[in-house]
């Protein structure tokens, strides 16, 4: 019998989106480095992996996800080396993920695991001596804010060549720019304040989605990093969460965005279920001229001194667009 992720043993519409995201940019990022004759080995960090399979509607978690790519990937390069590595506090859901991977995926790739805390997990991957060959991508989705540290953050990006991927619940960071008595009596109040304070997370801003582009801005460390954010909204209670994507590279910031707009091909901003409607096509069509209005108005402005083909490319990216 498989276990239960906290009181659920079913993946809710918006956690499925989170995982989609997760799936496609693998895809493509296995794809690309697999072909590149440089790189030698791939690192694939599950750090709060969860329970894998849900066992009310079957749906794989990003453990099982991550290495069903991996054993798809690697008919096509035999060569490099790829290792998944997972991690959870939670010793049975380790051990249960643990087993599915080895009945199920037989010596396609090395695996890894661990049960410790957020804090030892990455103190355990800073001391990791990764050569220039070596890539890592790090997907961090922590049950809830404690386990957020700015500077763990910083210190994983500039672990050899390193990409990171975070899953947050930013609804309550959003409420918490103006918290009222109540709020500061919520036992995650002392964690979320921490993050804000770490990263100057406070801005005077009305609209969750803008509070969500300052989030990503944060992580690109006074820009020393590529950022993108995705907005996902759970059915019915309102709240938002967000994925936000860290790379030092602009092709990996390109293949987040191309994410993006795989699946949210009106705005490329994020998910958030809609009940069907009769003019659905139409609201779609509105909704996506819309924001490609937007950068127009961003292209005019930024365009009015002489700017490169490259300058404009980045721009591009950096505003959550693709070329195209």
């Amino acid at each position: 019998m498989a276990l239960k992720q906290g009181d659920k043993d079913y993946l809710e519409a918006h956690s499925k989106a989170k995982l989609e995201f997760l799936k496609q940019y693998l895809d493509r990022y296995l794809k690309i480095l697999l072909l590149d004759k440089y790189t030698v080995q791939i690192n694939i960090f599950d750090l709060f992996c969860g329970i894998g399979i849900y066992e009310n509607d079957g749906s794989k978690g990003s453990p099982i996800i991550i290495a069903d790519l991996l054993k798809y990937n690697k008919k096509f390069n035999q060569e490099t080396e790829l290792c998944l590595i997972i991690n959870d506090i939670d010793e049975k859901k380790v051990k249960y993920v643990s087993n599915y991977i080895k009945e199920n995926y037989q010596e396609e790739f090395h695996f890894i695991y661990y049960s410790l805390d957020a804090k030892k997990i990455i103190d355990e991957i800073k001391k990791l001596n990764f050569s220039s060959q070596t890539k890592n991508f790090i997907f961090i989705d922590p049950h809830g804010y404690k386990d957020i540290f700015k500077n763990d953050i910083y210190e994983l990006m500039n672990i050899g060549k390193t990409e990171i991927l975070i899953f947050l619940p930013v609804s309550n960071m959003f409420r918490f720019l103006k918290p009222t008595k109540e709020d500061k009596a919520n036992p995650s109040y002392k964690h979320i304040k921490r993050i804000m304070d770490e990263f100057q997370l406070y801005y005077d801003v009305e609209d969750i989605d803008e509070y969500i582009e300052n989030i990503a801005d944060a992580f690109s460390f006074q820009n020393k990093f590529y950022t993108t954010s995705f907005k996902l909204k759970k059915d019915n209670s309102g709240n938002t969460y967000a994925l936000f994507f860290i790379t030092k590279h602009i092709k990996g910031l390109e293949k987040a965005i191309e994410v993006k707009w795989q699946i949210d091909e009106e705005c490329g901003n994020g998910y958030e279920r809609k009940e069907p409607n009769l003019f659905e096509e139409e609201f779609k069509a509105k909704n996506n001229l819309e924001c490609i209005t937007i950068l127009e108005k961003k292209l005019i402005n930024f365009l009015n001194s002489f700017k490169s083909n490259k300058e404009i490319y980045e721009y591009i990216l950096k505003n959550g667009y693709l070329p195209k």
